[in-house]
């Protein structure tokens, strides 16, 4: 069955989770984390934030959908885009951080997806009149970061001298924001929205796709002293699959 409405993608969200859990998957990672952050969006809507909540609901209903997919597609054998091709395969590599999973999914779902997502739901002009909904979203997710830095520190490492280590000149990609992420999925709406026919909005989305599944790729392979100091990291690591999962579900 297609979600349709909010509620149904944090129900879907939870069977995910749940597999995840019995099968002992780092697919459940991301989807945690991803689950946090759809109940924080809901519950905006009901608290009246949005300008148009009802529109936004549609957005993430459609956004979620992209999620699903890919994951319905890796799992039964057939490909999903390039950058979630990545983050799904990362989950059969034991040596990877539960931080790579989680960026590798956000890196997926916000800079390619989002951007569909939105453009989908305006087109031409109309994409401006959502701007200032599409970045209230960045304010509410923030309020989940420090929840999840906590939570990676139960995990693993202190996520705050981590998150100092890496914001190197040359590395600084690993350390990129949900803010700055949403930004660029922002103007990649815009592009889409204006796409003149489908077979222009086809060719973006592929080439949107290439460049996304580039910075997967640099997620997974990164450069000689990152590399060490995340294999250290995943040395440090505590827990089951299972109980990294629950820590980061609990929100």
């Amino acid at each position: 069955m297609q979600v349709k409405t909010i509620q149904e993608v944090l129900l879907k969200l939870e069977e995910i989770i749940a597999w995840a859990r019995e099968n002992e998957s780092p697919v459940g990672y991301f989807a945690a984390l991803y689950y946090r952050m759809t109940l924080a969006v809901s519950e905006a809507v009901q608290n009246g934030e949005f300008e148009n909540g009802s529109r936004m609901e549609q957005m993430d209903v459609i956004f979620a959908r992209r999620y699903f997919d890919a994951l319905e597609a890796w799992r039964s054998g057939q490909p999903p885009t390039l950058s979630w091709k990545i983050a799904f395969e990362a989950t059969q590599d034991k040596s990877v951080t539960v931080l790579q999973h989680l960026l590798l999914g956000m890196n997926a779902h916000i800079n390619l997806d989002l951007g569909i997502a939105a453009a989908s739901v305006r087109q031409k002009d109309a994409i401006f009149g959502m701007r200032k909904d599409f970045m209230h979203i960045n304010e509410i997710i923030e309020r989940l970061t420090d929840k999840t830095q906590s939570q990676l520190a139960g995990i693993g490492l202190p996520f705050s001298w981590l998150d100092r280590a890496l914001r190197t000149e040359d590395e600084g990609w690993i350390g990129f924001s949900i803010k700055t992420a949403r930004g660029a999925s922002w103007k990649s709406a815009q592009l889409l929205a204006f796409a003149p026919d489908k077979n222009a909005e086809t060719g973006i989305i592929q080439q949107l796709d290439q460049t996304v599944s580039f910075l997967g790729k640099r997620l997974i392979t990164p450069g000689f002293w990152l590399r060490l100091m995340l294999r250290w990291m995943r040395y440090s690591e505590k827990g089951s699959v299972r109980d990294k999962i629950d820590l980061l579900f609990r929100g």
